[in-house]
């Protein structure tokens, strides 16, 4: 997954627009989380507000990190890991299995790591949403998971999404929200501060929210259920750096307002 460098203002900006569902908004437009509340230490974040902590670790990996030692990463202190189940590819639009969704996530599991999926999409309509959806739900085949499925729409120059609309964005969201949900697991959208400003939350419906900002803190004015804080991580048992996340589902900041 990349990030791209977006200024306060663009974080600021996606709390601009109420979303029907349950999920809270500052109640100033400001940040949602105080960050002074979140603390690192060996470059890991957790998170006290003095009446809620939050402090479960996780990982997102693909086949581009090859070979896992998954009880090595448990030992790490790895609480939950996504796994890439597959991509669209962003030039010719072809649907592909990650290579090691399956052996990752039998071995996360044997090793006690709870697992989500995400899909790298590139669709660009509803009708490719949906259709992404569908091969998600194949690939899933009715496993268990403890995390939601994250929808991962970057949009990039030159690839085949680069001059997507936000209103095609929205509604590529959130079709391919509600076929994950008919398929009987729950949606989570993933996205830097500048992708998650594009959508239309009064549209959008209440997936949860996996924003992706690298500094000590997330500045979204909305709550993210998982906040991704660097690309740069290192964790026993995997050979390459990783995206690392806080679980931040069960922080809920007092005097914040509901949508």
């Amino acid at each position: 997954m990349g990030v791209a460098l977006v200024s306060c203002l663009l974080s600021c900006l996606l709390g601009c627009a109420p979303r029907a569902g349950g999920t809270n908004v500052s109640s100033d437009g400001g940040p949602y989380y105080n960050k002074d509340d979140f603390s690192q230490v060996d470059g890991r974040y957790s998170y006290d507000d003095g009446n809620v902590a939050a402090q479960k670790t996780g990982v997102d990996v693909s086949d581009y990190q090859e070979q896992i030692d998954w009880q090595a990463v448990a030992n790490d202190g790895i609480d939950f890991a996504y796994l890439r189940v597959g991509f669209r590819g962003n030039t010719e639009g072809g649907l592909y299995p990650d290579q090691r969704f399956a052996s990752n996530y039998e071995q996360a599991h044997q090793a006690g790591v709870a697992c989500g999926a995400y899909f790298f999409s590139q669709a660009t309509s509803v009708e490719e949403a949906r259709e992404e959806a569908a091969f998600v739900l194949g690939l899933l085949d009715g496993r268990r998971l403890e995390y939601p499925v994250a929808f991962d729409y970057e949009i990039e120059p030159a690839t085949r999404i680069a001059n997507v609309s936000d209103q095609t964005a929205t509604q590529v969201a959130q079709a391919f929200c509600d076929a994950i949900r008919a398929g009987g697991y729950e949606p989570i959208i993933y996205g830097n501060t500048y992708d998650l400003m594009r959508y239309d939350y009064q549209v959008l419906g209440d997936c949860s929210l996996w924003g992706a900002e690298y500094d000590d803190g997330p500045s979204y004015a909305r709550k993210v259920n998982i906040w991704q804080y660097s690309n740069g991580g290192s964790v026993a048992g995997i050979n390459t750096l990783v995206d690392l996340n806080l679980d931040l589902s069960d922080v809920y900041v007092k005097d914040q307002q509901s949508d």
